[in-house]
């Protein structure tokens, strides 16, 4: 495809807000998008559908999951355009190891079935749903992506489901909404809206002992059904430092990564979300610790001074799964 030229007319169709100027671009039909074999998920940047510039780079930039997002940041008026760019754009890009997750409008907006019409057939490795309330919600759209895989006979449960979590009402149904489907993979925590929704003062989000209980509350239950808590967006693009303290806030309380708004804040995250060297080898050595033992039938070891039992091995051995070292072992 002639990225060159189709950025050139998607601005064009953008401008003049004409979306058949678009028609001289065919979608490719049905890709066979990879599986990313190393599920790391340390940063998720967020692109909107009508920002050319963004979607020309971002692609080869260092982030663990592309969100394109037809939700808020794009206009009413741009969302058709933006909706049909995407179709074309995702369906002739295959990044290795990127995850591409489309968010779309909520499930009881005007926009959400034209989007999923449209997103589908590019076949995303995962559909964001914005403002999921009850597990009702993430059901339909299951049914939806399960019809759709059906039809053209990919394997079932080839395109995930995210989350948006950014009410009150969702957090008092997440444990609910968690299990409602198998496609659930990655839940984002959207503490701004959730402060707004709740009435609370989004000033008072750092110092907040509200902020620390609902992120910690959201983590557990997330690490519970096997999903992904990715942490909220910061949303000073400019502060770096600010974002960097954050981040090891939000990696000590136990989320997975970090929602991003700038490549800079993804390497700041891939970094800290990151085991580090230290951190590899003393798991590595663990490991082949605990396994020596097992194999000798002996039951509790040492290492530096620490009795290693099952739970500290098991978290060893999460740590080189997620360094991607564990089978060099």
């Amino acid at each position: 495809m002639d990225f060159q030229n189709f950025f050139k007319i998607a601005e064009e169709s953008l401008k003049t807000g004409n979306p058949e100027i678009l028609n001289t671009f065919e979608p490719k039909k049905e890709i066979l998008r990879e599986p990313v074999k190393k599920l790391f998920i340390r940063s998720a940047i967020l692109v909107s559908g009508d920002k050319i510039k963004h979607l020309k780079k971002i692609v080869e930039r260092d982030v663990d999951i592309i969100i394109f997002n037809l939700e808020d940041g794009v206009s009413d008026k741009n969302k058709p355009i933006a909706r049909k760019i995407l179709k074309i754009f995702l369906s002739n890009i295959n990044p290795e190891n990127k995850q591409i997750v489309v968010r779309l409008n909520p499930i009881d907006s005007s926009f959400f079935f034209d989007d999923i019409c449209e997103i589908l057939p590019a076949i995303p490795h995962g559909i964001r749903l914005s403002k999921v309330e009850t597990p009702e919600d993430v059901i339909a759209l299951d049914k939806i992506i399960t019809a759709f895989e059906k039809k053209i006979g990919i394997r079932e449960n080839t395109i995930k489901i995210h989350l948006s979590i950014e009410t009150g009402k969702s957090i008092q149904n997440l444990k609910e909404i968690l299990q409602s489907s198998k496609r659930i993979e990655t839940a984002y925590l959207g503490i701004l809206d959730l402060f707004s929704d709740l009435k609370l003062p989004q000033s008072a989000i750092k110092t907040s002992p509200t902020a620390k209980f609902l992120k910690a509350n959201f983590v557990t239950t997330c690490r519970s059904y096997n999903v992904y808590p990715v942490a909220p967006a910061y949303q000073n693009y400019k502060d770096l430092e600010g974002f960097e303290k954050e981040c090891m806030e939000d990696k000590i309380i136990g989320f997975s990564g970090k929602s991003c708004i700038s490549i800079k804040q993804t390497e700041i995250a891939n970094l800290i979300f990151s085991p580090s060297e230290e951190e590899i080898e003393k798991a590595r050595k663990i490991v082949e610790l605990y396994k020596k033992a097992e194999e000798k039938g002996e039951g509790g070891i040492t290492f530096n001074g620490l009795f290693i039992d099952q739970p500290i091995y098991k978290d060893a051995l999460n740590i080189l799964k997620l360094s991607g070292t564990l089978n060099e072992i």
